[in-house]
């Protein structure tokens, strides 16, 4: 574990806490169903406690802790109906967040998406799904965060990090990276001509191909599961 108690800055303690622990649990190094302990990550991260305490609350609150008697604090793992809510309605957001971009992008943004599908191509070509998923989130939160309405940002930001450790082994799945770099193509070539009803349609129904391969990915996982019990 990171030890922060020598970071600088202004920001408290336990914010710092948070994120470690939060970017550790979306990129799978904190795996779902370890028990998470006050005393071992102050100690880890050279602090006291009380702001490992506050940091474990922060992220109870949104869904990525939960308390199971007896044992504390437990990484959620997020059921397929979970997912399937959270992307359902990502994908409303993003569509409505694509639309009102398109009347706002600049060229030096519509540049950027360039050199990200760029990347995208060149990833695909050596299906590096977790090289692929880290251009993906920043093609994405481009595009919402240029969208002009913060509350969205906001509301979109706290749901699509509850399923972002889920979406590298969606990614994995065999010709997935080919159709979500298409996708991508798509939506950026929208962006450009500023066609703002097409940049919503495709970004929702790009958030809906990547729930299909999810599910198919889950029960198919499964099926392997019932089959070799």
């Amino acid at each position: 574990m990171e030890n922060i108690s020598k970071i600088e800055g202004y920001e408290l303690l336990s914010q710092k806490v948070y994120r470690v622990l939060k970017r550790e649990i979306v990129k799978g190094a904190i795996k779902p169903g370890t028990k998470l302990l006050e005393g071992k990550i102050a100690k880890q991260m050279g602090i006291s406690r009380t702001p490992v305490r506050e940091a474990l609350r922060e992220l109870a609150a949104e869904g990525f802790l939960k308390m199971n008697p007896n044992q504390g604090m437990i990484v959620n793992n997020a059921s397929i109906e979970d997912v399937q809510n959270v992307l359902q309605i990502r994908g409303v957001l993003e569509g409505l967040a694509a639309r009102l971009t398109a009347t706002l992008i600049s060229k030096e943004e519509t540049k950027k998406l360039d050199s990200y599908i760029k990347q995208m191509e060149k990833f695909t070509g050596r299906n590096d799904s977790l090289a692929f998923s880290d251009i993906d989130t920043k093609f994405h939160e481009l595009i919402v965060n240029s969208c002009g309405n913060k509350q969205l940002i906001q509301i979109r930001k706290n749901i699509s990090e509850q399923v972002n450790r889920y979406r590298i082994k969606s990614l994995n799945v065999p010709g997935r990276l080919k159709y979500s770099l298409k996708e991508h193509q798509e939506i950026a070539e929208a962006l450009k001509i500023k066609d703002s009803k097409r940049a919503d349609i495709l970004s929702k129904k790009h958030i809906e191909s990547a729930l299909e391969n999810f599910l198919s990915h889950m029960i198919g996982k499964e099926e392997e599961k019932n089959k070799n019990a």
